[in-house]
């Protein structure tokens, strides 16, 4: 894992483009209105704070980890149990890829990068529709926490937010 630079730019578009697609496929309403777009990932990136999983110098998967506050967690803020975090966006692994535990080693990296930063607990959301996500988030020892809103291109959406302590 490494961070990410501009010139992953147009790698990192394309496992989102693939990402949209199969989510479509799979009938979740999720990432269909235009997030993430180009606009979103140039921001993500300049921040500092997005990050690549490369095997044999091949870009297989993309994530932003904000250290920043979110409003969106403040109606379940009391039921949170780490202070100190950060919150997953962007989640995405080359589909091209799918089934070959990628998923799983980039969030073993994510979660030594906070460790490493001396963050107490990582935060995610996802589309309730989207049993891949969950399946992983489930899989990686993450706890629901419950229903927050998200505005996606102006319409709010609700999405299942869990936490993993660490």
């Amino acid at each position: 894992m490494r961070k990410a630079n501009t010139n992953d730019l147009e790698k990192i578009k394309e496992i989102i483009k693939k990402a949209k697609i199969s989510l479509k496929n799979d009938c979740v309403d999720q990432w269909q209105r235009g997030n993430p777009d180009e606009k979103l990932l140039i921001r993500q990136i300049s921040s500092g704070k997005s990050y690549v999983l490369e095997k044999n110098g091949e870009i297989l998967a993309y994530a932003f980890l904000s250290d920043e506050e979110e409003k969106t967690y403040e109606p379940i803020k009391n039921k949170m149990k780490g202070e100190n975090y950060f919150v997953i966006h962007t989640f995405c692994v080359d589909t091209d890829h799918r089934g070959e535990g990628l998923a799983s080693i980039f969030f073993d990296e994510i979660i030594k990068k906070a460790k490493k930063r001396g963050k107490d607990c990582l935060r995610i959301d996802t589309h309730e529709d989207n049993f891949r996500m969950r399946s992983l988030i489930s899989k990686m020892n993450f706890s629901y926490v419950g229903e927050i809103f998200i505005d996606d291109s102006g319409v709010f959406i609700k999405r299942f937010a869990y936490e993993l302590v660490l």
